[in-house]
């Protein structure tokens, strides 16, 4: 007989425990009670805990049969606080599916707190926290803890441990989980009847726990985009796992976050800071190193970061993944932590009969069977100190799509052993090794760095023996990938193309995780802190950027871009990838199969391009954002200069809106497309165009206008240089405008018409990298004003050009033009 109660219980605590957002420390509405017997005496023991039973010790005992699961909690873990943690094992096949896989479904801290003959399970909070005097008490009465479950106490074991009842609660507790809504299918539910236990294992500090869950929605609707199984109601059935992790009696001292240095972070509310009111502060997410000799300015660890490569990674690829843990070893004995991490194979039987992957101590990197071209790097972190208790990598099977595909847009130009897929082992296993080091980046604390991929100049990345010393880019947590910009000429070594653990990874691990002996306190560090965060106001190299602030406004926080001046390295990018079209076909293609390996790799190709125009594009109206403190540096927010942003509409004026030849060559795109073939280039144009002339870029050109006239690049000046390199054509004796030009003038005449419609919503357009707004309604903007006099001129122009012109196509084109502008502009006029 299952017990109803417990399972009750669990579904409010596992749809709180699981919620991606951090509400601990609000006050959490108490689950809707439930009817409980009341209770006789307790149960004898044997009579619960039969001998069917299989038991299993750890951090307190565990008790299974059949479908009947009980824990036996002695009282020296009552009161002790768990870390829960809830992600899938394994999920459907496919689609949605085969990125559900691995997904984190969230983590919480609970406790189990005995009064008389039941247990109650409490939701601890640390998002309010003082120094235990006085205002302690105010803080205990907002509620940041929440009793979420209740359990019978059904007998007692040694020592008074209370035995109670968790048959269901690792199925019924699973209905809320964030993914099904994440699904977007209303009403998707646990069907109990195709659910199950899988396994339950209990170690010495933990408990891990695996159920088979099917998850069904009622309607049309199919849960997380997976086929339906037949019948009314599809389903999906997925492996989630659990992990109840007993944490540290004595939590490790924490670190106070700096907007400097990019760590994960652990938010709280101070109410027993000096200041006398509350301040938010973070403590950083960091693994707990700790030296054998703590006099020693470089010393052994007590305790090294391990990972494990599970048994399933490919033969091949285990040596550079190993390689990638351990390229973090010398950041950290830079730090004073001498082999402080390491990487091992998951021992066998033989060696360690202990040994369990799934053991929350222990940190895995995996491999998924699945054809999705990603890899992660999650933590579980202790929520009082920022501690990393451990970390799960999950490398998806077709990573290795993705890291030579990179490897061929960006590098082939340069390297001869990489026209031809699939690209050599050696090549793709030192991408592999890249990806490795950048996701273990995450698990010991650190967030990407987009602006570390924008430190190195174009002479530098065009320079052998810097490249050699520093790879492509100020920080392996970027964005940047490869050296596209080093061209053959160059000679730049291959295997110095790639990104490296650079200076800016260095000084986070130091400033991160290097010990301050003389400080006893978090607050006693900062001083120390400040000074180690302020070398990067001289050093380029240690700047941080990206995810957050201002970054969508910021032309030195790019994503996939590499290089201190985006408009030369575009120019260099866009010679290699002309160089890279030329060899496309022969590379991507084998007697006898198709072409659809061409089609794709193509695509990635003007997918960087844009990227790589997007990043141009953002100097106009851009602003850098400096992260100064008090006393440290100059003013936080300055604009881009005048001449950097005309220079960048000139760039995108003769390279991005021009009919790029190569890519386009008949012998090429005639593979794979029929029809539309110039379609791709067509619609990244208009993109492009609808960007730099989007509200939200023109109101930060007025605002520069507003604090700086005699410096500002304005609105109006924007317009015109656009328009006068749109239609350029114009200026010629007999003017001839090729399909794609038709088509970017039409966009650009679309636009600016778009400025006399009644205000409505509509989505702006975005480039990767790129945000140039949000969706809403279309407030009136210093577009409209600059529109009627630049159409006006327009008009002009075209009324010339029309009587110049021979091609019948260019004069139909002209002439369709002018009359719009002319209808538009009287219709103006009569408002």
């Amino acid at each position: 007989m299952r017990t109803r109660l417990a399972s009750a219980g669990f579904v409010a605590a596992l749809a709180l425990l699981t919620s991606r957002a951090d509400t601990a420390g609000a006050k959490q509405p108490a689950p809707p009670p439930r009817s409980v017997s009341k209770l006789g005496d307790l149960k004898k023991y044997d009579d619960v805990i039969t001998k069917d039973f299989t038991t299993s010790p750890g951090v307190f005992a565990v008790h299974r049969h059949e479908d009947k699961l009980y824990f036996e909690i002695p009282q020296d873990k009552q009161g002790r606080l768990l870390l829960w943690r809830a992600e899938v094992a394994k999920g459907p096949g496919g689609g949605m599916g085969g990125s559900w896989g691995g997904a984190d479904l969230g983590h919480t801290v609970l406790k189990f707190e005995r009064r008389g003959n039941k247990m109650y399970l409490w939701k601890v909070g640390f998002s309010k926290r003082s120094d235990g005097k006085a205002v302690q008490a105010a803080i205990d009465a907002s509620a940041t803890d929440a009793i979420v479950a209740v359990f019978n106490v059904e007998c007692e074991g040694k020592d008074r441990a209370a035995v109670v009842n968790v048959s269901d609660t690792f199925i019924l507790g699973l209905t809320d989980l964030p993914i099904t809504r994440a699904a977007g299918v209303s009403g998707a539910s646990v069907d109990s009847s195709r659910s199950y236990l899988s396994e339950v294992k209990a170690f010495p500090s933990n408990i891990e726990a695996r159920a088979t869950i099917t998850f069904r929605a009622s309607g049309g609707g199919s849960p997380f985009g997976a086929p339906g199984l037949g019948g009314g109601a599809r389903s999906v059935t997925a492996l989630v796992h659990h992990s109840l992790v007993l944490l540290p009696e004595a939590p490790m001292q924490g670190r106070l976050f700096d907007p400097r240095v990019g760590y994960f972070t652990e938010e709280f509310a101070d109410y027993a800071h000096p200041k006398n009111w509350a301040v938010s502060r973070e403590y950083i997410t960091r693994f707990r190193l700790e030296k054998k000799n703590p006099n020693d300015a470089v010393s052994e660890v007590v305790k090294p970061i391990t990972f494990y490569l599970s048994k399933e990674i490919p033969e091949k690829w285990r040596s550079y993944m190993k390689q990638g843990v351990e390229d973090w070893a010398p950041a950290f004995e830079k730090a004073g932590f001498k082999n402080a991490i390491v990487c091992r194979d998951v021992p066998t039987r033989a060696e360690d009969p202990n040994f369990d992957p799934e053991d929350a101590r222990h940190s895995v990197i995996r491999w998924v069977a699945e054809p999705v071209q990603n890899a992660m790097g999650p933590h579980v972190h202790d929520p009082r100190s920022g501690e990393v208790i451990s970390a799960h990598i999950i490398f998806w099977h077709d990573i290795v799509k993705t890291c030579q595909t990179w490897y061929f847009v960006q590098c082939s130009a340069v390297d001869p052993k990489a026209r031809k897929f699939p690209l050599p082992d050696e090549t793709t296993g030192a991408m592999i090794r890249y990806v490795c080091a950048h996701e273990v980046g995450h698990t010991i604390g650190l967030r990407h760095n987009h602006r570390a991929s924008q430190a190195y100049s174009v002479s530098q990345l065009r320079d052998p023996k810097f490249c050699a010393e520093h790879g492509s880019v100020a920080s392996i947590m970027s964005y940047g990938r490869c050296n596209y910009v080093a061209q053959p000429e160059d000679k730049v070594d291959p295997k110095h193309l790639l990104p490296k653990l650079a200076p800016y990874d260095y000084f986070a691990i130091e400033w991160g995780y290097k010990p301050i002996p003389s400080a006893k306190t978090p607050d006693e560090e900062r001083k120390t802190l400040d000074e180690w965060a302020a070398k990067q106001l001289t050093n380029p190299f240690l700047r941080f950027g990206g995810e957050d602030g201002p970054s969508s406004v910021d032309p030195t926080v790019l994503t996939e871009n590499i290089g201190s001046d985006p408009v030369q390295v575009t120019a260099l990018g866009l010679k290699n990838l002309d160089r890279v079209a030329g060899h496309l076909l022969a590379a991507t293609t084998e007697k006898g199969e198709d072409y659809s390996l061409l089609e794709e790799v193509y695509g990635d190709m003007l997918q960087a391009r844009l990227g790589w125009f997007g990043a141009v594009a953002k100097q106009v109206g851009g602003v850098v954002e400096s992260r100064t403190l008090g006393g440290r540096g100059g003013e936080a927010f300055s604009r881009v200069s005048k001449e950097k942003q005309k220079e960048a509409v000139k760039f995108l004026l003769d390279h991005a809106f021009t009919t790029p030849t190569k890519l386009l060559a008949p012998g090429l795109v005639n593979q794979f497309k029929f029809s539309g073939t110039g379609s791709d280039v067509s619609n990244q144009q208009r993109l492009l165009l609808r960007s730099l002339l989007s509200p939200v870029r023109l109101a930060r050109l007025t605002d520069a206008e507003l604090l700086a006239p005699e410096k500002a690049y304005t609105a109006a000046e924007l317009v015109a240089d656009i328009q006068d390199g749109v239609f350029s054509e114009l200026k010629a004796d007999a003017p001839k405008i090729d399909p794609l030009r038709r088509q970017l003038q039409r966009a650009y005449l679309d636009t600016l018409k778009a400025e006399f419609a009644p205000p409505a919503a509509a989505a702006t357009p975005s480039i990767p990298g790129l945000s140039t707004g949000s969706a809403g309604p279309r407030p009136a903007s210093e577009l409209r004003a600059v529109a009627r006099q630049s159409l006006a001129k327009l008009g002009e122009q075209l009324e010339a050009a029309e009587g110049k012109a021979q091609d019948p196509l260019t004069v139909a084109h002209i002439a369709d033009l002018r009359s719009e502008i002319v209808a538009l502009l009287a219709a103006d006029k009569k408002k």
